[in-house]
């Protein structure tokens, strides 16, 4: 060949690595900015050029898991932690490719590993707390939940999954101690609001339940939840028609639940409001059976004087949910209050014809109609 033609010269190998090293930068650059289809465009190329690359293999894996595409990124991660089993992000990121394909052993092995070449990384450490809860090892999962909090007392993700374990396990007391301890940084997380609230609320604290529902409010006003607890405040309260404007909050931008639904109703039943509390069970009604309504309407027709409806009615409920003795004392303490001693006297009877022996309620019926006055 003439020195003087003009031709390209061959692809040397360092020129080649050279064009590998800047794709794999461009596309950590591009799996930085969030941009994971051209990230893995560029790890594809550097691996046409060196499909041993370990930054490119596990960038590619990344960059499929970020796709979410679990399965695609696994064999990346294990071509690296083949020729290098102690590489730290093929360790981690298969970790995590694992777990969201729920093979929460496997991957806390692969963190576990990851933790003996770097002890103090926390977001490890709560990953394996996080896979521990999830295949149930309480103990373990609490041990490194701690452990992570050492190094960090004020770790969001530690507090919030030390919170959620005590909160799966039953203890209420912890789990608030930590939520709390979440909110005191983001005061602003309505679903932790709100499920605050439902623990005070299940351990009769209402009124620092009705706090907690009143400050999610605050930041969404028609947050169904946290309205709905609003509103079971107010109900508590007997303050009815506060309860109702607070549910209904919830109707103007969600279909709101059958029980609020049936609770709804009840507070216009309780406020003698029985238009629209007949229009509120019918319309639960028409989409199939619901104990609450079924039996919110049967007390409703017994306070209407409807009394072969009312008794059709509670037929029906106990064909569907069978001796209810608390659904029964329900009812009778509401006639009684009402002074509705016919209605109470024909579902005594009801009871007493139609329950079989042995029933709960039958006791019940029984000491009842001897304590109402004499029929006229």
């Amino acid at each position: 060949m003439d020195k003087g033609t003009d031709q390209p010269r061959p692809t040397t190998k360092s020129h080649q690595h050279r064009k590998v090293v800047e794709l794999t930068r461009t596309g950590h650059q591009m799996a930085k900015a969030r941009r994971w289809q051209q990230a893995k465009a560029a790890f594809a190329q550097a691996l046409e050029m060196e499909p041993e690359n370990a930054y490119a293999l596990t960038g590619m894996g990344d960059a499929c898991r970020s796709l979410g595409a679990m399965e695609e990124s696994i064999p990346y991660y294990q071509k690296v932690l083949k020729a290098d089993g102690k590489n730290l992000f093929a360790l981690r990121g298969l970790g995590d490719a694992l777990r969201e394909l729920r093979q929460y052993k496997e991957a806390v092995g692969l963190w576990q590993t990851y933790l003996r070449l770097r002890p103090n990384d926390i977001f490890v450490i709560t990953r394996i707390a996080d896979g521990l809860k999830m295949m149930g090892h309480f103990g373990e999962a609490e041990k490194h939940y701690e452990q992570a909090l050492k190094l960090n007392p004020r770790d969001h993700y530690t507090l919030m999954g030390i919170a959620d374990l005590y909160h799966k396990e039953g203890y209420e007391t912890k789990a608030i101690e930590y939520y709390e301890k979440v909110l005191a940084r983001r005061p602003d997380l309505i679903n932790i609001l709100t499920m605050v609230g439902n623990l005070y609320w299940k351990r009769f604290d209402f009124e620092k339940a009705k706090d907690f529902y009143a400050k999610a409010v605050e930041i969404d006003s028609h947050n169904p939840y946290a309205l709905y607890g609003l509103g079971n405040y107010y109900r508590w309260k007997r303050e009815y028609r506060r309860a109702i404007a607070t549910w209904e909050r919830i109707l103007e931008k969600h279909e709101g639940t059958v029980n609020m639904l049936s609770r709804l109703g009840d507070a216009y039943r309780n406020l003698g409001e029985f238009d629209q509390a007949e229009k509120t069970y019918l319309g639960i009604l028409q989409n199939g059976f619901d104990k609450y309504a079924q039996i919110g309407l049967a007390k409703l027709r017994f306070l209407q004087g409807k009394l072969a409806e009312a008794l059709d009615l509670y037929r029906g409920f106990h064909a569907h949910e069978g001796d209810n003795p608390k659904i029964v004392a329900e009812v009778s303490a509401l006639l009684l209050q009402e002074q509705c001693f016919e209605g109470a006297r024909s579902f005594y009877h009801l009871i007493l014809d139609e329950l079989p022996h042995g029933a709960e309620s039958r006791q019940l019926a029984q000491e009842n109609l001897k304590e109402l006055p004499a029929a006229d």
